[in-house]
């Protein structure tokens, strides 16, 4: 059996990090957003109560 080539290990070792922390980034952005809605959702629904 071969061993895999020293540039794939160079791309792994680059390429699975970076894209673990690109989903990461892309995931707490998308958690901030639903958050900031869910307050804005909270607080409509408050200011409609007390009307």
């Amino acid at each position: 059996m071969d061993t895999i080539s020293e540039g794939w290990l160079q791309f792994l070792f680059v390429a699975v990090p970076v894209l673990s922390l690109v989903g990461a980034w892309m995931g707490l952005r998308t958690a901030g957003r639903l958050a900031e809605r869910r307050q804005h959702d909270i607080n409509k629904k408050k200011v409609d109560e007390l009307e």
